[in-house]
């Protein structure tokens, strides 16, 4: 018979996964798996299943919500607990992740590599680039999901936490207080102690220094509105490093804008290829070259030339931005 690890590594949607029920294994008992396996359901329903009392599955429950493996609505007054849709993100943004060893990160990087990455083969983009927005040529067009400042000024309430990229993959050291959540996000952001609380002058002016640090806007690409922005790199993020290093076409989309360069300005300094992700800029007699195809438009070429040579130029109408019919509460698993 299959074990719990297996069956609740079965039900968050990978039940092929060779590394899932290992990392389940070093993160859970066998009664809180098997509690998880239960839900969803009220604390009460839980130990009608189980034959529990009350009381235990209110803490076994209380412990899960803290380490991520949970979350809940409230129903009649209830809570009613479910499996949070969104495992590595949630599990990874644990003040306690550090405790469970070098193996748990080893096993967290190959399933993405390996496994998880796959789903971005399939037409459906999960996150898409957001422009540095003082990059954007005068006079082009900017729609408020388009610009960091636009997307704050909604927000009721604004989160900072540890990037799960990068504590996960560890691969640069860039800094890791970098993601943001909104809204719904960013309230069980702090109900579980894993993040601050930001005013927006706060948010705007880490997503200056995470633009200083050469790091890349991102957005879930859902159709039900935006409730955390990533910061991150090529080499950590799971969607940029799907995109540029396992060739996965689906995993994050561009921007509406592609860079230009004006070679008359241009002093030749080279900074814009060090700053480029995604490969796009060459060389050729001593001037940068765009490579359209390659570019996503994000913007942090220009954010730093010296000499305003690099701007983007808009190449595409509101419509061109594809969405999915809905976004879970931080990204996928």
């Amino acid at each position: 018979m299959e074990d719990s690890y297996h069956r609740l590594s079965e039900a968050y949607g990978f039940p092929e996964s060779r590394y899932l029920p290992r990392i389940l294994e070093k993160c859970l008992t066998e009664r809180e798996a098997s509690l998880l396996l239960s839900l969803p359901g009220t604390a009460e329903e839980v130990a009608g299943k189980l034959c529990m009392d009350v009381s235990s599955v209110q803490s076994i429950l209380g412990e899960l919500f803290q380490k991520g493996f949970i979350f809940y609505d409230l129903v009649e007054g209830k809570r009613r607990y479910t499996l949070i849709t969104n495992l590595r993100d949630a599990i990874t943004v644990n003040n306690r992740v550090e405790q469970f060893g070098e193996e748990f990160f080893d096993l967290w990087a190959r399933m993405y590599d390996e496994e998880v990455s796959r789903d971005f083969d399939v037409e459906g983009y999960e996150a898409r680039v957001i422009p540095v927005h003082e990059a954007i040529e005068p006079g082009a067009e900017i729609l408020p999901y388009e610009k960091v400042s636009g997307l704050l000024e909604k927000a009721e309430t604004i989160a900072v936490m540890r990037c799960p990229c990068r504590i996960t993959n560890r691969r640069c050291d860039n800094p890791v207080e970098t993601c943001i959540t909104l809204n719904g996000a960013a309230k069980y952001v702090l109900e579980r102690g894993v993040g601050r609380e930001l005013t927006r002058e706060e948010a705007l002016s880490l997503f200056n220094q995470c633009e200083d640090a050469g790091l890349i806007h991102q957005v879930g690409n859902g159709s039900l509105g935006v409730s955390w922005i990533c910061n991150c790199c090529a080499c950590c993020c799971v969607y940029l490093r799907a995109q540029i290093i396992s060739g996965k076409k689906y995993a994050t989309v561009k921007t509406r804008y592609r860079a230009v360069v004006d070679s008359g300005l241009c002093n030749e300094c080279g900074l814009c290829i060090d700053r480029c992700n995604f490969g796009t800029i060459k060389m050729v007699n001593s001037k940068p070259v765009i490579d359209e195809e390659k570019c996503f438009g994000c913007g942090l070429c220009a954010s730093q030339c010296p000499v305003n040579a690099i701007s983007l130029s808009q190449t595409k109408g509101p419509e061109y931005i594809p969405t999915r019919e809905a976004e879970p509460l931080f990204s996928s698993i």
